[in-house]
């Protein structure tokens, strides 16, 4: 039995085809999936800001002027001062504002979670004290398109809107 050696052209062919398999393999591998629980979570959002407007309603029909103490209910407020950008508004925030702060995040990103308490305390303090700076933030996974209009590439990513012209911000964060 006489066996024959393997070409060059047939060697070249070869891997030629397993490359361009792992490649395919890897591109449909990376295909987002689409998030099936986006409308049971909406309808859990619609729900909790039900319940929320229903309690400050109770608030005010009682007359009660307590002070709320706890650190999760001066965030909520505070998260209510913050923008939420979505494809829809960006652009009119931006060309609406003279001056805008932009937090792009992600929910899954640990420094984002970090950031979002003193961001959040940040608005509530500037809104005090009257401050033209509006501040906003963009969830980057859930509004792809208003984050790559942004420029949004990293989490957490600050912005700064003067007159509709976006700086970076590349300072540090504290309280």
């Amino acid at each position: 039995m006489f066996t024959r050696k393997p070409t060059s052209r047939f060697i070249f062919f070869t891997l030629i085809l397993l490359l361009l398999l792992s490649f395919l393999i890897t591109i449909k591998a990376s295909e987002p999936t689409p998030n099936e629980n986006d409308e049971q979570d909406l309808e859990g959002l619609e729900e909790l800001i039900a319940l929320d407007e229903e309690e400050e309603r109770h608030e005010q029909q009682d007359g009660s002027q307590s002070v709320r103490s706890s650190e999760a209910e001066v965030l909520t407020k505070a998260q209510r001062i913050v923008l939420e950008l979505n494809n829809d508004n960006t652009k009119r925030a931006i060309d609406g504002n003279e001056f805008l702060l932009v937090l792009g995040y992600a929910p899954w990103c640990a420094r984002s979670a970090e950031l979002m308490p003193q961001f959040a305390e940040a608005a509530t303090s500037l809104k005090d004290l009257g401050s033209p700076l509006l501040m906003a933030k963009l969830d980057a996974d859930r509004y792809p398109k208003a984050a790559s209009t942004l420029g949004v590439k990293g989490f957490p990513t600050l912005l700064l809107f003067v007159n509709g012209t976006s700086q970076v911000y590349t300072g540090g964060f504290s309280a």
